[in-house]
Parts: structure tokens; sequence; C-alpha cells
């Protein structure tokens, strides 16, 4: 990686985390429901996600930044936080940011089942 590709990979990756920890303190409307199954769905809005970043090749061999989400943090109406976290059964079928609305399905164990952004 040239230098001034590895300079603004450290850019952006430093402003993903300071717009997190600035949308972290965002007063949010949310809500909870139990549904008729074992498994409960919680709607929120995200607050701060938490990952990692790794540095991967795309399929002309240039350096991309890989973003892999290992949890969600929301804020319940009654202004619960609560921290999803994903795994590899877990299905997200868009990735989530802070702001974004969700309805996530949680186990009777606690396992986020599923994960999906509300238009």
């Amino acid at each position: 990686m040239q230098p001034g590709q590895s300079c603004c990979v450290a850019v952006a990756v430093t402003g993903f985390c300071f717009v997190t920890m600035l949308f972290d303190a965002t007063p949010t409307e949310a809500q909870s429901r139990s549904g008729p199954s074992s498994s409960k769905t919680v709607t929120g809005e995200v607050s701060a996600v938490e990952g990692e970043f790794r540095m991967a090749k795309n399929a002309h061999g240039e350096d991309t930044l890989n973003v892999v989400d290992k949890s969600y943090v929301i804020i319940t109406r009654a202004g619960e936080r609560l921290r999803l976290e994903l795994t590899r059964d877990t299905k997200v079928p868009d990735r989530a940011n802070p702001g974004d609305r969700i309805e996530a399905r949680i186990s009777q164990e606690g396992q986020t089942l599923s994960v999906t952004r509300i238009q």
C-alpha cells in the first residue's frame, strides 16, 4: 500500500470512530414487544456499531477496508441501552449505521437471531 493510501485509510477509520462516539449520545425513540414464539422483537435506533476493521484485497488486487460488525448498541423507548451481539448465524441483510432504526429478533437465551433496518 502506498503512503497516501494508508493515510486515507487511517483518516477514514478515525473519522468512523469519531462519528460513532458522537452518535452514541443521541436520544432515540424505540419500542420492544414480545412475539408469539420463544423469541422477542426489539425495535430501536442504533447508537453505536462495534466491530473490527481489516485490510483486504479486492478482485483487482487493490487494498480495501473490510468492516466486520460485532455488535449493535441500541436505545429503547424507555431509555434502556441494549447491546445486540452478532454471530455468523445472525441474519443481517443490510448493514446498520448509527442513526438507523432497526428491528431485531432475540432468542429466549439472548442470542440475536436477525437484525433488519426499518425504512
